[in-house]
């Protein structure tokens, strides 16, 4: 098992390093980075990757699995500039300082929420190109709507909770899945999902990177 979180963490480090390779202009994390609460030494370790790529923004919120709990080292850890963390439990719109985008999150504060928190969720009205972050999908973390948010008037809806990945509504809303499978029933490719925004269209796509 130490062999394997070790696989886990080396996997994560190839993505940084990937992007301080081939840059890239935004991160997004749709919660649940890690499988538990977080210790300090971890949330130390990713902002020091994330601080290697100090020309990427990134954006992060907390999931089921690493909610907010009373406790959580989220409530206090303090980022990188170049991180971006919804703590919010309401939906939060963020305007990139750089980049004519807008970035929306929340996070969670329990391990189950039935409520469909993105149900009413609309880009504000602002020229630019507008991304939602949004964990959940079942019955007891966040029901979503699906057909609502592909007509809600986002540029693309980057999806967390499901470990596998998969797509919603092509080049529109998609799961990006784990990067490792993280049980027996995980089956077929993991990886990241990349995408580029040109002339109003946004074109996604898996990119496997699983040990």
């Amino acid at each position: 098992s130490k062999e394997r979180e070790e696989e886990i963490w080396s996997t994560f480090r190839r993505v940084i390093a990937g992007i301080r390779e081939d840059p890239v202009d935004l991160l997004f994390i749709s919660g649940d980075l890690f499988h538990r609460q977080p210790l300090m030494r971890e949330l130390k370790e990713v902002n020091y990757l994330f601080s290697t790529i100090p020309d990427t923004r990134v954006y992060l919120m907390a999931g089921n699995h690493d909610f907010i709990s009373r406790d959580s080292f989220y409530r206090t850890f303090e980022w990188n500039s170049n991180v971006t963390f919804f703590k919010n439990r309401e939906l939060t719109c963020v305007k990139d300082p750089e980049l004519d985008v807008y970035v929306y999150g929340l996070s969670y504060y329990d391990r189950e929420i039935r409520e469909g928190l993105y149900d009413k969720a609309v880009p504000v009205q602002e020229e630019g190109i507008h991304i939602l972050l949004a964990h959940g999908g079942d019955l007891s973390c966040c029901p979503m709507d699906f057909a609502g948010l592909a007509a809600a008037g986002f540029d693309y809806v980057a999806l967390g909770h499901s470990h596998k990945p998969h797509t919603v509504c092509r080049d529109k809303i998609a799961y990006s899945g784990s990067l490792e499978p993280l049980d027996r029933n995980d089956l077929g490719k993991h990886g990241y999902i990349q995408g580029e925004y040109e002339d109003g269209n946004v074109k996604v796509r898996l990119v496997p990177c699983a040990n």
